[in-house]
C-alpha cells in the first residue's frame, strides 16, 4: 500500500506571528539612579537643550577644627575643597532596515519585534556603560580605559599595565584584594595574582571590611542617606562573586533569623527568591554582566570585581533621551527603516589626587574577587 506524501515546497509551514526576542536583562542600576545629591548614579540632563559637555562641582569636607572661645576666626579660615568632573556626550545609534518584498514574504510580523528590540538594545547599552565606568581606571572627559575587557568597545578601550598601578596607587584606600589588606600591591597584577579560590571569596566580613574602607576614605565617600536619616552603601557583585556571598554561612543566617517575612510568605520569603542581599548597611545587588578578569588570579584563577558605591560614583549625562527614528530614504517607497538614537555619556566619577595626572575614585571602593564558575 501506498502512502500519499506532500512535497516539502507544498507543506504549509506555520510560524508564530512575533519574533522570539532575545533575553535582555534589565538593568539592574535604574533603582539607584536619580538626578539627586544622594543617589548612587547620578544623572545628569543639563545638555538636553545644547552642549557638548557637563562640569559637576564636587567639594571637599571640612577637616578644620575651628576656634573656640576667644580665639580670633579672621585668619583662621578654612579653604574649601574644590574640584571637578565633567561628561562629555556623543549619538549612539542602531536600526533596523526592512524592504517591502521581505515584508511580503515574512510570515512573522517582523515590523513588529523592531521597536521592542531597539528599546532593548538601548537599556543593554546603558547597563554595559555603566559596567565600562565601574571597570575603569582612567578619565578623559570623553571615554574611560577599563580593567577588564570593555562591554561597549567602541566607547572605552582596555587599559593598560602601567595605567591599572597608577590607579591601583593612586587609590590604595579604596581598593581591596580578597580578605587580607595584605594582598595589596602597587602593582595591579601582583595584588590580583594574591587572591585565591580558597580564602579571598566574596564574604559578609568581606562587605564590612570594605564597608569601613569606604568611611575611613578621605576625601570621604559618602553613604545614601535617606529620608528618615538611615545611611547606606550599594555593592555591586557578578555571578560568581554574588553566588559566594549567598552560599556565606553569616549570610544564611542573616536571611534566616532576621530578616523580615513579608505577609505573601513564599512568594516574598528570602530563603525561596532571588534578590538583593542586606548586611551591615550595604545593599547587594547581583548584575550578572559584570565582566571577570580571565586566569588573573593565585593558580589563574578568575577574579572578579565588585563595586562598594556611596553618593555619586557614577554620572549619566545625556544630551537626548533615546528616542525612534525613521529612514527617508526609502527608493520610492520600496525600503524602509525604524531606529532609534540617543545623546549620551556615562563615566566614573573622580576627583584629582595629589600627584599630577592621577585620579581618585569619588565615590567608590572597588573589591576583587574569586570568580571560580560552578564546577
Amino acid at each position: 500500500m501506498a502512502t500519499t506524501t506532500t512535497p516539502t515546497d507544498l507543506q504549509e509551514i506555520k510560524y508564530r506571528q512575533q519574533y522570539w526576542q532575545e533575553y535582555v536583562r534589565q538593568s539592574g542600576f535604574l533603582p539607584y539612579m536619580g538626578n539627586g545629591p544622594m543617589t548612587t548614579i547620578h544623572t545628569a540632563f543639563e545638555l538636553t537643550t545644547s552642549g557638548k559637555s557637563l562640569t559637576i562641582p564636587l567639594v571637599s569636607r571640612l577637616k578644620s577644627s575651628g576656634v573656640t572661645g576667644n580665639t580670633r576666626l579672621s585668619g583662621a579660615e578654612e579653604a574649601l575643597g574644590k574640584h571637578t568632573h565633567s561628561v562629555t556626550v556623543a549619538f549612539a545609534r542602531n536600526a533596523v532596515e526592512l524592504s517591502k518584498q521581505d515584508e511580503h514574504y515574512d510570515a512573522s510580523s517582523a515590523r513588529d519585534a523592531v521597536r521592542p528590540l531597539l528599546k532593548e538594545w538601548s537599556a543593554t547599552q546603558l547597563r554595559d556603560r555603566t559596567i565600562d565606568a565601574l571597570c575603569s581606571v582612567t578619565f578623559s572627559g570623553t571615554a574611560n580605559s577599563t580593567f577588564t575587557v570593555p562591554l561597549v568597545s567602541s566607547v572605552n578601550a582596555s587599559s593598560s599595565a602601567g595605567q591599572n598601578n597608577t590607579w591601583v596607587a593612586a587609590n590604595i584606600d579604596r581598593v581591596q584584594f580578597g580578605a587580607l589588606a595584605s594582598n595589596y600591591s602597587a602593582t595591579f597584577a601582583t595584588a590580583l595574582a594574591n587572591v585565591d579560590s580558597t580564602n579571598d571569596k566574596l564574604t559578609a566580613a568581606a562587605v564590612s571590611v570594605m564597608k569601613r574602607k569606604a568611611m575611613a576614605a578621605d576625601p570621604h565617600i559618602r553613604p545614601i542617606r535617606t529620608e528618615d536619616g538611615r545611611e547606606y552603601f550599594v555593592l555591586f557583585a557578578g555571578l560568581n562573586p554574588f553566588r559566594d556571598l549567598k552560599n556565606d554561612s553569616q549570610i544564611i543566617a542573616n536571611m534566616r533569623d532576621a530578616r523580615a517575612r513579608e505577609g505573601n510568605a513564599m512568594n516574598d520569603n528570602p530563603l525561596f527568591q532571588d534578590g538583593d542581599l542586606m548586611h551591615d548597611g550595604v545593599i547587594v545587588r547581583q548584575i550578572p554582566e559584570i565582566p571577570s578578569i580571565l586566569a588573573a588570579g593565585a593558580g589563574s584563577i578568575n577574579v572578579g570585581p565588585v563595586f562598594l558605591c556611596g553618593a555619586q560614583a557614577v554620572c549619566v549625562g545625556w544630551g537626548q533621551q533615546p528616542a525612534f527614528t525613521q529612514k527617508k530614504e526609502d527608493d520610492y517607497g520600496f525600503f524602509s527603516g525604524i531606529g532609534i538614537e540617543e545623546m549620551i555619556g556615562v563615566n566614573k566619577i573622580m576627583r584629582k589626587h595629589g600627584v599630577a595626572g592621577t585620579y581618585i575614585d569619588n565615590g567608590i571602593v572597588t573589591g576583587f574577587f574569586s570568580d571560580v564558575a560552578d564546577a
